[in-house]
């Protein structure tokens, strides 16, 4: 791994639209042969929620797209972990996913017009998912059809709709 885990800074980065963060994304993402699904990599860009930096290079991201979980009737951003290779197994992911979450929360609460619920996530790495509730506060709540793991995790401030 390059660096020591002292030097990796969190940036908090959804909706600020820096471009630099994006490039690096884009650029880290191109160099560990990712293929964001059904979307260019620019576009997955724009839904960057926390940066991880190693000085000057990124280490990993997090990002998140809206959308309803119909199970559950409201709508939750659906967080995508990704960690450059040499900097897995180093357990950045629970702070990435515990930062993503405070990030989108404060947003949530900013916007409440847009009645953001939570966040959630797909295990789709097998390594993951051992204990229902991961040191990150995400919550198994069942299985989508593919056998990965569904996991949210609501904003303390969120209310449910009467009648849901």
């Amino acid at each position: 791994m390059q660096g020591e885990l002292e030097t990796i800074d969190y940036l908090r980065v959804w909706r600020r639209r820096d471009e630099r963060v994006a490039q690096d994304a884009v650029a880290m993402w191109k160099r560990a042969g990712v293929r964001p699904g059904g979307v260019s990599p620019e576009e997955r860009a724009e839904e960057l929620v926390i940066a991880i930096y190693d000085g000057e290079t990124m280490a990993g991201c997090l990002t998140a797209g809206i959308r309803v979980l119909p199970r559950l009737h409201e709508k939750f951003a659906f967080c995508r972990s990704f960690i450059s290779p040499d900097w897995r197994g180093k357990r950045l992911t629970d702070r990435l996913m515990i930062d993503g979450h405070d990030e989108l929360g404060r947003w949530s609460k900013a916007h409440p017009e847009e009645g953001l619920a939570g966040c959630a996530a797909i295990y789709q790495n097998r390594v993951l998912g051992r204990s229902p509730v991961e040191p990150s506060g995400l919550c198994l709540i069942g299985y989508t059809p593919q056998g990965d793991q569904l996991r949210v995790l609501w904003f303390d401030h969120h209310r449910l709709r009467p009648g849901a």
